[in-house]
C-alpha cells in the first residue's frame, strides 16, 4: 500500500515536472518564432486605410509574435502615439484573436501519429480557431457598419479614465510566467543564440513533454481525474469560463492556457464540450494585460484595449448564447479532426493556409 502511494506521488510529481517543461517548450517556440519574425512583423505592422487588410495584419502579426497580448500592446501603443486610428485598431485586434490560436493548434500536432488521441487533441485546438473565426465573420461587418464596439468602448473609457491613479499592484509580474521564461532562457543558451536551433530544441522539448504528460495522466487512473474535473472545474459552463479567465490572467497568455488542455483532451480527460467554454474564458483573460497597461495612458489607448475585451464578450454572448451558432465551431472542429486522422496532410495544410497563406496574400496584394 505504501509502495503504491509512493508510486502515485512520484507520478504526480512527474506530471507537474512534465507540465512545467511543456510550458517551457511552448514559451521557447513562441520566443524563437517571435525573434525570427520580428523584422517581418515590424515591416507589415503599418497603418492602413482598409479595415479588411487591417484584420489580416492582426492575424499574421500575432502568428509571428506568437502572442495576442504583444500584438494588442503594439496596437495600443500605436493608438496612444497617434500613428494608428481606432478605425484601423479594432479590426487588427479582431485579427489578433484569430492569430493567437495557432500555438495550441501546433501543439496538437505532437499527437499526429496516435489516431484517436490526435483526433481529440486536434478538435480541442481547432474549436478555438473556429469560434474566433466565426466571431470575426459575425462582428467584423457589423462593426464596419455601426461601430458598436468602438462606440461602446469610447463610452466606457470616458466613464473610467482618470479615476484610477495607481495600478502598480495590478501590473505585477506573474510568477508562473517568470519561471517559464527562465526555463526557456536555459534552452536558448544551449542553442548558442541561433533562432533556428532554439526553435528545434523547443519543439523537441514540447513534444517529448507532451508525450510524457499523456502517458503519466493515463497511468494516474483517468477516472479519478475525470471525476475531479467534472465535479469541480468543468461542472458548469460558467465555472469552465471562469477557470479559463483566471488561469489566463495568471500565466498572462491564452496561447499557454489553451495549449495546456490539448494533452488533457488527447488523453481523454476532457471532452470537446468541456473544453469549448474554457477557451472562451481564455479569450477574455488574455485582454487583461493590455487593459491594465493602458489605464494610465491616453483615452484612445484605453478605448483600443476595451475594444478587445468587448469583442470577446459580444462574441461569447452571440455565438455561445444562440444554440445553432454554438454548434458550428464544435461541428467544424470534429469534422476536420476526423478527416485529419485519415489524411495527415489536412492538418498541415489547414495550419499553413489559415494562418500564413491567406493573411499574407491579402497583405501583399494590398501593397
Amino acid at each position: 500500500m505504501k509502495k503504491d502511494t509512493t508510486f502515485v506521488l512520484l507520478k504526480t510529481a512527474g506530471v507537474f515536472a512534465a507540465l512545467y517543461m511543456f510550458l517551457v517548450g511552448i514559451k521557447g517556440i513562441s520566443s524563437a518564432i517571435k525573434h525570427m519574425g520580428a523584422d517581418v512583423a515590424d515591416s507589415i505592422f503599418t497603418t492602413t486605410s482598409d479595415p479588411f487588410v487591417a484584420l489580416f495584419i492582426g492575424v499574421f502579426s500575432t502568428v509571428l509574435f506568437q502572442s495576442s497580448s504583444t500584438t494588442t500592446s503594439l496596437i495600443v501603443g500605436m493608438v496612444s502615439s497617434g500613428s494608428l486610428g481606432l478605425a484601423g485598431a479594432v479590426p487588427m485586434i479582431m485579427g489578433a484573436n484569430i492569430g493567437t490560436t495557432v500555438t495550441n493548434t501546433i501543439v496538437s500536432m505532437g499527437h499526429i501519429n496516435r489516431g484517436n488521441e490526435f483526433r481529440r487533441a486536434f478538435a480541442a485546438s481547432t474549436v478555438h480557431d473556429f469560434f474566433n473565426i466565426l466571431a470575426v465573420i459575425i462582428l467584423f461587418p457589423l462593426e464596419m457598419m455601426f461601430h458598436g464596439i468602438q462606440r461602446s468602448s469610447e463610452w466606457i473609457a470616458s466613464l473610467i479614465f482618470g479615476k484610477i491613479e495607481n495600478v502598480d499592484v495590478l501590473q505585477a509580474k506573474s510568477p508562473i510566467k517568470a519561471a517559464v521564461k527562465s526555463g526557456a532562457k536555459f534552452i536558448e543558451q544551449f542553442s548558442f543564440d541561433n533562432d533556428i536551433a532554439y526553435l528545434i530544441l523547443s519543439v523537441l522539448v514540447t513534444f517529448v513533454m507532451l508525450y510524457a504528460l499523456v502517458k503519466l495522466l493515463r497511468s494516474l487512473v483517468l477516472e479519478k481525474i475525470e471525476v475531479f474535473f467534472d465535479q469541480y472545474i468543468f461542472k458548469t459552463v460558467m465555472r469552465a469560463i471562469g477557470f479559463g479567465i483566471i488561469l489566463t490572467i495568471m500565466v498572462q497568455s491564452s496561447s499557454i492556457t489553451t495549449s495546456l488542455i490539448v494533452p488533457l483532451a488527447g488523453a481523454g480527460v476532457l471532452s470537446l464540450r468541456q473544453i469549448f467554454p474554457f477557451t472562451l474564458g481564455a479569450n477574455i483573460g488574455t485582454t487583461v494585460t493590455a487593459l491594465l497597461a493602458t489605464l494610465t495612458g491616453t483615452v484612445p489607448a484605453l478605448v483600443a484595449a476595451i475594444s478587445h475585451l468587448l469583442f470577446n464578450i459580444f462574441g461569447i454572448l452571440i455565438i455561445y448564447g444562440i444554440p445553432p451558432l454554438r454548434a458550428i465551431p464544435l461541428k467544424l472542429a470534429e469534422t476536420i479532426a476526423n478527416y485529419s486522422v485519415k489524411n495527415k496532410f489536412i492538418p498541415v495544410g489547414y495550419l499553413l493556409i489559415v494562418f500564413v497563406v491567406i493573411p499574407l496574400t491579402i497583405i501583399l496584394m494590398s501593397r
